[in-house]
């Protein structure tokens, strides 16, 4: 039986710190945000480069919000949001 990625690290994941817990959940939250730009810009055709243009962020910086290397500020994600039209939120989590 073939193993999810979660199912796979989870004893890893339990061996961690809660220093390294924190930095997870923070990763996680902006690996999700790339994931919603990254699909977002697909749907609407566009590449790094054209969303760079209509946003006036540099293609660069783009891309390590994708990666999620970096942590856009709340400026930044809506103009990328805006060139998508779409909307910034906050939306309840689910319990842990």
């Amino acid at each position: 039986m073939t193993k999810s990625y979660a199912d796979a690290t989870a004893a890893r994941r339990s061996e961690l710190s809660d220093t390294a817990k924190a930095q997870a959940r923070v990763f996680e939250r902006g690996y999700g945000i790339a994931i919603q730009i990254i699909e977002l810009r697909e749907k609407h055709g566009l590449t790094q480069a054209q969303l760079a243009e209509r946003t006036g962020i540099d293609q660069g910086d783009i891309s390590r919000i994708e990666r999620g290397s970096t942590r856009p500020t709340e400026r930044t994600l809506e103009r990328i949001a805006d060139a998508l039209g779409a909307d910034v939120r906050l939306v309840e989590r689910a319990p842990a």
